[in-house]
């Protein structure tokens, strides 16, 4: 708890944090951040047209949404932990791991918030409109990449110029995410 604190507000300090612990400790912590995401985009997407699958197939999904989300966590790690590599990087793959998985907090926290705010109605209010939620999701991709480009420089010890290159995969995504995706599923966001 005390490191995604210091992640969120202090991030040097927080990155510290991280280089200190075992790697047991990261491997599984970042497991639990991964399958906190998956849950948390579950229920976000959850609508009323799923409530008449029942309860088996909906936990059955629940459980493949953790599945798959620590699935793609783990590749996108090791894409990112190669890359890494390629670019004479000196981080072993449990940092760059945990360094991802630490990144999905601040969207977290966001998906959170909005769901949150799309949900209940006495939030009902000018402020309270798609534009402003997703404004928030932009803000929480920022604070995430801005995480993973500070965590980049520390563990594997280049500049920014290449921290911003090793990120480049994930920007890509999270650009994919905020413009194809979300004129797909307009109807989740507002």
């Amino acid at each position: 708890m005390k490191s995604i604190l210091f992640i969120l507000f202090n991030t040097r300090r927080g990155l510290d944090l991280l280089d200190d612990e075992f790697e047991d400790e990261l491997r599984r912590k970042s497991a639990v951040i991964f399958s906190l995401y998956a849950v948390v985009e579950f229920l976000f997407h959850f609508t009323k047209d799923k409530e008449i699958n029942g309860f088996i197939m909906n936990f059955f999904d629940l459980i493949m949404n953790v599945f798959f989300s620590i699935l793609i966590g783990t590749l996108s790690a090791y894409i990112l932990f190669k890359i890494g590599q390629w670019l004479g990087g000196k981080a072993n793959y449990i940092e760059i791991f945990s360094l991802l998985a630490y990144t999905y907090v601040p969207l977290i926290i966001a998906l959170s918030v909005v769901g949150i705010l799309k949900n209940v109605e006495f939030f009902q209010s000018n402020y309270n409109n798609a534009n402003s939620r997703n404004l928030i999701l932009c803000l929480s991709w920022f604070f995430s990449y801005k995480i993973l480009v500070q965590g980049f420089t520390k563990f594997n010890e280049y500049g920014i110029k290449k921290a911003m290159i090793n990120s480049l995969p994930i920007a890509v995504l999270g650009i994919y995410d905020l413009y194809i995706v979300y004129d797909m599923y307009k109807l989740y966001y507002t």
